[in-house]
């Protein structure tokens, strides 16, 4: 037993105190910081094109990347994300090698901070206006027999990347299928009154009844299979 203490103590000493967690968790920890110390590692292109507000970007591929991180203060917690965990992880083995023993991670990434539609700096977002009311939605599910939304964003990579199978079924499936698209930047009332908060999230209706809810990409097959009655 005092063996297994001695090693528990020692470990502990050694890779410091680390957490993984999710987005809602990670915002409460970085607003009780006056200047967190928050380190997106992923590459400066990835970092342009959309990161967390008031990040600072330390690419974890550069040359001087364990050299910028040795210069963060040991004394402040640091708050590490990458696009989806990967490279956050080995971000954060690093910072325990240089001594850092407050590390937080970002659980899921930038891509599940982003899908919950959490703040972030950097994006295009739309400017578009509202096309939905509730009023107009539950007239359409009540005419059609069976209605697939899908809940979008422009700069959410898995939404843009499933679009054309969503299109490619409505096509297919005219006159027995009615697509909806629900822009999450601008139909803020549509995702209020259905309790989206992830993205993209695929909503079934059928009779003007609501099915089903799936979240996150899926293929075809999947998409084919979400359409079919009883599963």
């Amino acid at each position: 037993m005092r063996i297994l203490l001695f090693v528990t103590v020692l470990l502990l000493g050694r890779f410091g105190y680390a957490q993984t967690v999710a987005p809602d968790t990670f915002a409460l920890a970085l607003k009780k910081v006056q200047k967190p110390q928050l380190i997106d590692v992923r590459t400066p292109a990835e970092f342009g094109d959309g990161h967390l507000p008031n990040a600072t970007n330390i690419n974890s591929q550069g040359a001087d990347f364990t050299q910028s991180l040795s210069k963060l203060d040991k004394n402040q917690p640091v708050y590490v994300y990458c696009m989806s965990g990967g490279r956050s992880k080995g971000a954060v083995e690093k910072l325990h090698e240089l001594g850092y023993d407050q590390v937080y991670e970002l659980k899921g990434g930038y891509l599940k901070w982003a899908s919950r539609m959490m703040p972030v700096e950097g994006v295009n977002r739309s400017t578009d206006k509202a096309q939905w009311s509730t009023a107009r939605f539950d007239s359409l599910i009540q005419a059609q027999p069976l209605v697939l939304v899908d809940v979008y964003a422009r700069w959410c990579a898995p939404c843009k990347k499933m679009m054309p199978l969503v299109d490619k079924l409505g096509e297919e499936m005219t006159g027995k299928l009615a697509v909806v698209k629900f822009n999450a930047d601008t139909e803020k009332a549509m995702l209020a009154a259905y309790k989206v908060e992830d993205l993209p999230t695929l909503l079934v209706f059928r009779n003007g009844k609501l099915e089903k809810r799936e979240i996150g990409f899926h293929d075809e097959a999947a998409l084919r299979a979400l359409l079919t009655s009883g599963n």
